[in-house]
């Protein structure tokens, strides 16, 4: 394909271009752009080949500016030694035994959210999905970083992420004197907004000192790695910073496509209320509870096949290597998208289709473990998967247990590639009392 071409669909149709060419060419394929090459790994093999057997010729891509600007170098930046630190410090707090101690009080904040719909449900009102998921995601993944200093900072927080959604830089269609400018324009804001958030995550830090409260911050604070100092305030900044934003982000992201398929699935759906119903009555759930719900595990598992938030991973090489026949020049970038790779029909028949059978114990047991990696894998993998299967089955089966939701939005609705693998459109939702 000409070198034009491939750029043009990979900056307006990233995720589908790349289906395209996964399904066509197989386990490895080099893609023109720009002046150079991507290449672009498909097949569980050469993904496994890529981040755990030769991850030692390879650096995380951090290519994106904005985002070193927004994160610093907390844990999804970082590299090397500083990297293994960050990783062995906050490993403790994403534990089963830490997390399953969590559920109480993160169950009854989904279900204080929830409390704010009844009246919505009584007049069968519609929400816009995003605005009310992102909400109870921020407020999950500051009171697990912050504990209770969280909430006298909850909504400046909240605003200032408003500000930077609208702020956040966008690639113009056509490089125009008056998009330039604009962007010119948005990078200031951007920039004015994070040195506000910096300030608020500074001042919650400032004000926890002492406490010995259970939380991230506390957990990082004790941290005495052998050689190394304590970290400064503006180290945990960047740390927290990046939690906070990897812990809501994806969280908001697969909770509205989850929502959305169930939707348009009502058998999926009533499925799962049965399981739900068969729980004790009660406002609190347990992580008792979570482990008694398979088929919630299997639905939300179905949907981040289909809708990762983190749609792709890009590794650039350190040195010349050979991976799949190619031989990979030193500095070049290496990409895995798990949007195509969770396409690919040899392991998924009827790629498209929402079957949340296909994560049932027989056929996941059969399945290449580097078929499925939405929390991506080897030893960069995220280091809160476990927690956002935690939040995930706890928002879910507490709006099963009380709402129906009715999908009101009637154009279609597409991914989007950015940050995390958002809607192409509002999701607006009727909401139905279940009692």
């Amino acid at each position: 394909m000409h070198r034009f071409a491939c750029g043009l669909l990979m900056r307006h149709a990233p995720m589908q271009f790349l289906t395209r060419i996964a399904v066509r060419y197989g386990g490895i394929a080099r893609i023109p752009l720009g002046r150079g090459f991507l290449y672009l790994v498909s097949t569980p093999d050469l993904i496994k080949t890529l981040l755990v057997d030769h991850r030692a010729c390879f650096m995380k891509n951090t290519r994106y500016a904005v985002l070193q600007r927004v994160l610093g170098q907390g844990l999804l930046l970082s590299e090397g030694d500083v990297w293994r630190r960050q990783r062995v410090a906050a490993q403790p707090s994403f534990k089963p035994g830490a997390l399953e101690r969590n559920v109480p009080w993160m169950s009854s904040m989904v279900a204080d959210h929830l409390d704010r719909w009844a009246e919505r449900a009584a007049r069968r009102a519609s929400i816009d999905l995003s605005s009310e998921l992102s909400r109870l995601a921020q407020s999950l993944s500051g009171h697990l970083l912050f504990g209770s200093v969280f909430s006298r900072y909850a909504d400046s927080v909240f605003g200032l992420i408003e500000s930077l959604e609208k702020s956040w830089p966008k690639v113009p269609r056509f490089l125009r004197p008056a998009s330039r400018q604009r962007q010119a324009e948005k990078a200031a804001q951007l920039a004015q907004t994070m040195d506000a958030f910096d300030a608020k995550f500074l001042a919650m830090i400032d004000e926890s000192q002492g406490s010995e409260a259970a939380c991230m911050l506390t957990t990082l604070r004790a941290d005495r790695a052998p050689g190394c100092e304590p970290y400064t305030d503006s180290q945990l900044c960047d740390q927290m910073k990046t939690l906070f934003f990897a812990g809501y982000e994806t969280t908001e992201t697969s909770m509205i496509w989850t929502q959305y398929l169930l939707a348009r699935h009502p058998a999926v759906s009533a499925r799962m209320t049965e399981e739900v119903d068969r729980l004790p009555p009660g406002r609190t759930l347990s992580a008792d509870d979570l482990d008694a719900l398979p088929y919630i595990d299997q639905v939300f598992k179905e949907s981040l096949r289909l809708y990762s938030p983190i749609h792709s991973l890009s590794r650039v090489a350190l040195e010349e290597c050979e991976l799949g026949g190619y031989r990979i020049p030193k500095g070049a970038t290496v990409m895995v998208s798990l949007y195509a790779s969770h396409r690919l029909p040899q392991y998924w028949p009827e790629p498209e289709r929402f079957d949340p059978e296909r994560f049932s114990a027989a056929q996941s047991a059969a399945r290449h473990r580097f078929a499925y990696l939405p929390f991506a894998a080897g030893h960069r993998n995220c280091i809160g998967a476990l927690l956002a299967v935690f939040e995930a089955k706890l928002i879910i089966a507490q709006i099963a247990r009380r709402f129906r939701l009715r999908l009101v939005t009637r154009a279609p609705v597409k991914p989007r590639a950015g940050t995390t693998m958002h809607p192409s459109r509002e999701i607006h939702m009727r909401i139905e009392s279940r009692t």
